[in-house]
């Protein structure tokens, strides 16, 4: 059994029966943050090793939070700065944040701001920044996955932020009956995160710093080695919204790096432009952490 929450057939059967809902989400397979259960039939893996010690030493993680806490299971912040617990394609996490409204946030979305103590974000070759969520596959497939996409942006002075072009082009109409299976498919996405798995966990040594930032293709499409999404300052989306955001401040920091990146529930912003699966129950993202390419001095 790897370190992931795992199903038993008792615990389906009992799920389906009565209803209900693990983590604040649907009981179809879904592992969020929210109230866990404590169902007997539930089996968890040790996770006293994960987050353990940040070895990757070409890959720097997000070590500060502005974020609000809250006494929730997954209200702290922390969550989201002390390593990558990923549970693999088909489990969601525990040791994620779950995003709340703050001082930082465009009025009342959910969000939360990282930076790195000290440091800048540069803008290295390919891939520079991967966010990871809490994603996963209901089956085999990949064409149906839970799905809570968040906005990315970043910025230099925290006021002004710049972001790619993050869309979904599926179904918008709740009351479709089409509408389910639209926004758990993957590739009605562009420019999110909260879409790939997590795959990585930080007190395993079988990737190494460059695999995080890496493609690969098989039969679960093309992804990052230890999944996450990513994002390139250098993408011809990039610069293409946030507050503030022009072609001089995009030109600046791809040429300076960044500071600070904030991550935004996309419901949060436009629930219209953004509609979430029946099965998201508190209705924001989960962060289990960000990491970066190349930093430098401030």
């Amino acid at each position: 059994m790897n370190n992931a929450i795992k199903w038993t057939a008792l615990s389906l059967a009992l799920l389906a029966s009565v209803g209900c809902r693990l983590s604040g989400k649907e009981s179809a397979g879904a592992l969020d943050p929210g109230s866990v259960l404590g169902l007997a039939s539930l089996e968890f893996s040790s996770s006293a090793s994960c987050p353990g010690s940040w070895s990757f030493t070409n890959a720097y993680l997000a070590d500060v939070a502005v974020a609000t806490k809250s006494t929730l299971t997954y209200g702290d912040p922390a969550k989201a700065t002390n390593g990558i617990c990923g549970g693999g394609w088909t489990a969601g996490s525990t040791d994620v944040y779950s995003l709340a409204n703050n001082a930082v946030c465009e009025g009342a979305e959910t969000c939360m701001r990282l930076e790195w103590k000290d440091k800048r974000v540069l803008n290295a070759t390919g891939v520079d920044l991967v966010v990871y969520e809490n994603a996963f596959d209901y089956s085999s497939t990949g064409t149906n996955r839970f799905l809570e996409p968040v906005i990315v942006e970043v910025s230099e002075d925290g006021t002004s932020w710049c972001g790619w072009n993050p869309a979904y082009s599926g179904i918008t109409n709740t009351s479709d009956p089409s509408f389910e299976s639209s926004v758990r498919f993957p590739g009605n996405y562009s420019d999110l995160a909260g879409i790939t798995p997590v795959l990585l966990r930080s007190n395993e040594t079988r990737l190494s710093s460059a695999d995080l930032f890496t493609l690969t293709t098989d039969s679960h499409g093309t992804y990052l080695k230890g999944g996450g999404d990513g994002f390139d300052l250098d993408d011809a989306d990039f610069g293409s919204s946030g507050n503030g955001c022009n072609t001089t401040l995009r030109d600046a920091i791809r040429s300076g790096g960044f500071v600070y990146v904030r991550l935004t529930t996309a419901y949060s912003r436009s629930s219209a432009s953004f509609p979430l699966s029946n099965g998201s129950f508190d209705q924001t993202g989960d962060i289990d952490g960000v990491i970066a390419q190349q930093t430098g001095a401030r």
